[in-house]
């Protein structure tokens, strides 16, 4: 699945993939089978009185930089650049930092426009903690996400776009990797 806020790229990339429905194609070193090439949109509800509920279908990865540790009261057993949240620290600091990722994104695409006012989350639920496997650049690593679920209560038009904007950019840190693919769940 690729997913974009920009409609033109979404369009181009499912015209190339439909030219090759029945072939194999590669992406990078893989090859893979490409049987159809089809294109969903995603649309929120606008809505005054419907829940909105978005819930992980990737892991969703937050790192927190050295300098945000003493902030949060993580202490890693040695020093690295950054940690990734996991379960045992303080749900605050993956609010936090998910937030200011997700208000970064907005801005560096829409620009000058108004921002989306904090905080962003209502009431989210925990799923579960995975560690992924990763190699990039010929080096091994494991990556930590998380899973949740997150609900919104019935949503203005300024929430609705920017929620709707990142469910076309995906939620947290590595999203070109794939992690932080975020599904509508439903309406309530």
């Amino acid at each position: 699945m690729i997913s974009s806020p920009d409609e033109a790229f979404i369009k181009t990339i499912k015209e190339k993939l439909t030219a090759h429905e029945g072939r194999s194609i590669r992406l990078g070193k893989m090859i893979f089978w490409l049987e159809q090439a089809d294109g969903r949109k995603v649309t929120l509800s606008s809505s005054a009185f419907q829940e909105t509920v978005l819930s992980s279908g990737t892991p969703i990865v937050v790192r927190i930089p050295q300098y945000r540790w003493k902030e949060y009261g993580i202490e890693p057993k040695r020093s690295y650049r950054f940690v990734y949240w996991r379960k045992e620290h303080t749900p605050t600091a993956f609010i936090k930092q998910l937030e200011e990722n997700l208000v970064k994104k907005y801005g560096e695409y829409f620009s000058a426009e108004e921002q989306p006012s904090l905080p962003l989350f209502e009431k989210l639920k925990f799923r579960r903690q995975v560690a992924v496997p990763l190699r990039m650049r010929g080096e091994e690593s494991t990556v930590i996400g998380t899973l949740w679920d997150f609900y919104f209560g019935p949503l203005n038009e300024a929430r609705r776009r920017a929620l709707q904007f990142w469910l076309d950019t995906g939620f947290g840190e590595m999203n070109s990797l794939g992690f932080g693919f975020t599904n509508l769940k439903g309406h309530s």
